[in-house]
């Protein structure tokens, strides 16, 4: 009898625990959460304020012209960047995420030819030639045309133009310091000259032709690197 009885605490004492881990795999099981890395630039004469899950982290309050964010780690499934207008407090609202699991992005906020804010997600997969940094040039300028930069008199990836509010390819170019310019092809006047870039080998970098500050009319340009 005694022994029958120890059997069936033994078995209750099994069903409670089972019952219990049965409840553990319904509630308290976390799926994997999707995430890209995300590093937001300034092109616009405004200062700008990026929440990332609501909060906003050192370093990336008031960024203003030219300067970016920390890297970020964003939930690809409900991406939640806020961006905020540094002066009056107003909610920037024309950003749209499109973000994929495991990338790396650069966002880059621009005043489009309407003086509102705009916003473009630039991928950063690209692995540039060994020893080397990749490079390519996003066009944040409003009526500066279709742009190619140069190096050393010569025009770098073939050439090839970047229209306003877009970027040009990746390409691969030598690891140091180096001056580029700006202009709209062979035989066209330089719009800017931006000194002493400093690439990265194994870096990717992108060149930012910007539009003049608040009551200039010279247009400027800047680079900032991916995450």
């Amino acid at each position: 009898m005694q022994y029958r009885i120890l059997a069936l605490g033994t078995l209750l004492a099994a069903a409670v625990l089972a019952a219990c881990g049965s409840d553990d795999d319904n509630n308290g099981i976390t799926s994997t959460t999707s995430t890209a890395t995300v590093r937001f630039v300034n092109a616009t004469n405004t200062n700008i304020s990026v929440a990332n899950g609501g909060v906003v982290g050192t370093g990336n309050s008031a960024l203003t012209f030219g300067n970016a964010s920390t890297c970020m780690t964003v939930n690809t499934a409900s991406p939640n960047l806020t961006f905020t207008n540094s002066t009056s407090g107003a909610t920037i609202n024309t950003f749209a995420s499109n973000f994929a699991a495991n990338g790396n992005y650069t966002v880059i906020a621009y005043t489009d030819a309407n003086g509102q804010t705009q916003f473009a997600t630039l991928n950063n997969s690209f692995t540039p030639t060994a020893g080397q940094a990749g490079l390519r040039v996003f066009n944040a300028a409003s009526g500066s045309g279709n742009i190619v930069v140069n190096s050393g008199g010569s025009a770098l990836n073939g050439g090839s133009t970047a229209a306003f509010a877009n970027s040009g390819t990746f390409f691969s170019m030598p690891a140091g310091t180096s001056t580029f310019t700006f202009n709209t092809g062979t035989g066209t006047s330089t719009l800017v000259t931006l000194n002493g870039t400093t690439l990265i080998a194994g870096q990717n970098t992108t060149l930012v032709l910007a539009p003049p500050a608040t009551g200039s009319a010279t247009l400027r340009a800047f680079s900032t690197t991916g995450c």
